[in-house]
């Protein structure tokens, strides 16, 4: 095999320990990290829970900064960590980013129901009732087996005229007299 047409490298596994190991060991093996890893662990933690909130890199390096004193390379770099561990949250589908959008739209409702501001608890309603899809019609049963193959029974309403019949008069029975 030529390793020329591998992407990134001989295709096999690295020597040694990789810095994000330990952290890996630790979500899916439930090992403890020592004092030092635990902080930085939740410094992460922290900054991709930003980001699936739709926070932009930029306001997570900011939020780090104003958090833990962080500068720009070493949050920008807890980021990046962050990413590795669970992936970079602005590529989630978009059932989850309905779901956040949704959660943010009830969190306006609330504020708008504690400051009584009647267009901001419209505007969440709104917000809530279209990502929901609520405007959309649900099709439960599908046409298929609402009206499988087979025998149809037809109700017409008015007069039918089949050849051979005879016309009957229709008697009103709300307007007799009942004695």
């Amino acid at each position: 095999m030529d390793n020329n047409l591998l992407p990134f490298g001989s295709g096999l596994p690295e020597k040694g320990e990789h810095k994000m190991d330990k952290f890996k060991d630790h979500l899916v093996k439930g090992e403890k990290l020592n004092q030092r890893d635990q902080l930085y662990f939740e410094k992460m933690k922290k900054a991709w829970s930003w980001s699936s909130k739709m926070f932009s890199p930029s306001q997570v390096v900011a939020m780090l900064y104003n958090e833990y004193g962080h500068e720009k390379t070493h949050a920008y770099q807890i980021l990046r960590d962050a990413y590795e561990l669970w992936g970079v949250a602005y590529d989630l589908d978009k059932r989850g980013i309905t779901k956040i959008l949704k959660e943010a739209a009830y969190i306006a409702l609330s504020i708008g129901r504690r400051d009584h501001d009647p267009d901001v608890i419209m505007k969440a309603i709104d917000r809530i009732a279209k990502l929901s899809k609520l405007d959309e019609v649900d099709n439960i049963v599908p046409p298929g087996e609402s009206m499988p193959t087979g025998v149809r029974v037809y109700v017409v309403n008015g007069d039918v005229h089949v050849p051979g019949s005879e016309r009957k008069e229709v008697i009103d029975v709300e307007s007799q007299e009942v004695r």
